[in-house]
């Protein structure tokens, strides 16, 4: 990794409850293991998980897309943020408009600053045809940086994804992007994260979690330190 460089994480999707959230924690959390630092940006301000679950050990900028400088907040925050730092940004769904004016800053300042930030946008599918049609106007478009096609465990098998084929994710690969099937975290162990607001990084020191519920968080720990090394 360059040192250098901050490194901004865009984690998008057509509408909630595709696992992008969990996602976003998730490679946070593989990258936290390594002793890298880590910076939120919440976007999702009606639910906040992650403020809820991070804001006391770690930077969590509150950002409200609507809000007319959104972007520049957001390109504010990637600035203050020391170099080698990993940024996330939890993107609500259903703000496409407003995403075009964060994608079009974040360019912008790619291109004028390149030694600031390096940028990827994940892509996190559901199994709904908006899911893929959303997914395609965004490809029309110039993305400011690598698209990461995120086709997360939560859904099952690979073959869930019916709006899938084999032609898209041929292609994305052959632009230079990555596609991903996000291990899924026990969802009893997500929810402790979700409902009781608690950091993926204190999980396993948290009253009531069982040999056998720490021995799980450790087994998926390992599965995410070898399938994201090379990702976040």
């Amino acid at each position: 990794m360059n040192n250098s460089y901050r490194y901004l994480h865009l984690f998008e999707k057509e509408k909630g409850g595709v696992g992008s959230t969990g996602s976003l924690v998730s490679a946070a959390h593989a990258v936290m293991m390594r002793g890298e630092p880590v910076v939120f940006i919440e976007c999702s301000v009606t639910q906040s998980d992650v403020s809820n679950a991070y804001a006391t050990r770690h930077t969590v900028h509150e950002v409200d897309l609507k809000s007319d400088d959104a972007a520049d907040q957001i390109l504010s925050a990637v600035q203050q943020a020391e170099p080698g730092a990993r940024i996330f940004v939890n993107v609500p769904g259903g703000h496409l408009d407003d995403l075009d004016r964060v994608h079009d800053l974040v360019r912008y300042v790619k291109n004028k600053y390149p030694d600031l930030m390096q940028v990827a946008v994940t892509w996190t599918m559901g199994l709904d045809a908006a899911s893929r049609t959303t997914l395609d106007v965004l490809r029309e478009t110039d993305i400011p940086g690598q698209l990461i096609l995120n086709l997360p465990e939560w859904h099952g098998e690979l073959t869930n994804y019916s709006h899938v084929d084999q032609d898209l994710l041929d292609s994305i690969q052959a632009e230079g992007g990555i596609v991903l099937d996000m291990p899924k975290l026990h969802p009893h162990l997500y929810d402790r994260f979700r409902k009781d607001e608690i950091g993926l990084d204190v999980l396993s020191q948290a009253r009531g979690m069982s040999f056998g519920n720490v021995a799980a968080f450790e087994m998926w720990q390992d599965r995410i330190a070898a399938k994201l090394a090379d990702i976040y």
